[in-house]
């Protein structure tokens, strides 16, 4: 028995240092970005004894996102005004007025679609339509992290999501539960058959990124097609 004793910890030093400790580099595909499974570590691995400085998890989707207007989180409306320029937010909690630039097309002054908590962080989203195709209005979400107001930002630029769209091709988006936006877009070339790409994306910071793809088939007047020339997102699209 004294022998065994002696073995088990060399064996147990050998299995921590096989491996070249590095992290696995990130993938490039733009189908899925996966999120670390903490089921398949070793069960006999020692934890280390601080977070790892890289790991960057995503706070658990709240069960009741914030009310309508709520930008501040207190639990109440805030005063929201929209200018050709400026959106303008006066905070129930304080008083305090915070601002963020708005980059419109049209209409102007921009129009107020409604707020939804995408992120499920205790604070509503505002979002404005920013811009107005022959069929296609365009919204972009404004995020209050506490200190300031900012646009969401997706693929350079203030994200711009489609409603609407025309017999071959149709923008949506909806908030869901798990505190993403899935975004969806539907293509077809006879306006009968429908090839639907929802994209979920998550916040972080003032940034929209992409976490997963995927596509399917559908016909006109089915709901996997509907779904892509309309927004649920708390009050928008109601």
């Amino acid at each position: 028995m004294h022998r065994a004793a002696l073995v088990v910890p060399v064996l147990l030093v050998a299995a921590c240092s096989g491996g070249s400790g590095k992290p696995a580099p990130e993938p490039t595909a733009t189908f899925t970005l996966p999120t670390p499974d903490p089921t398949t570590a070793s069960p006999s691995a020692t934890p280390s004894p601080t977070p790892s400085p890289t790991a960057s998890p995503t706070p658990s989707a709240r069960a009741i996102p914030a009310a309508d207007g709520d930008v501040d989180g207190d639990g109440k409306r805030d005063v929201i005004q929209p200018s050709a320029a400026v959106l303008r937010v006066t905070l129930s909690s304080t008083g305090k007025v915070v601002t963020a630039p708005v980059h419109a097309d049209a209409p102007t002054p921009p129009a107020l679609l409604g707020t939804a908590d995408i992120d499920r962080d205790g604070r509503a989203e505002v979002f404005l339509q920013t811009a107005q195709g022959a069929s296609t209005e365009f919204a972009t979400p404004y995020r209050f992290d506490g200190t300031s107001l900012k646009e969401l930002q997706l693929d350079g630029g203030p994200a711009r999501l489609g409603i609407g769209g025309s017999v071959t091709h149709g923008d949506g988006f909806r908030c869901l539960p798990n505190g993403q936006l899935e975004v969806r877009q539907a293509e077809s070339t006879d306006g009968t058959t429908f090839t639907v790409l929802a994209s979920d994306y998550r916040v972080s910071g003032v940034q929209l990124v992409l976490v997963s793809t995927r596509s399917g088939k559908g016909k006109q007047g089915t709901p996997s097609v509907e779904s892509a020339y309309t927004a649920d997102c708390g009050t928008v699209g109601d």
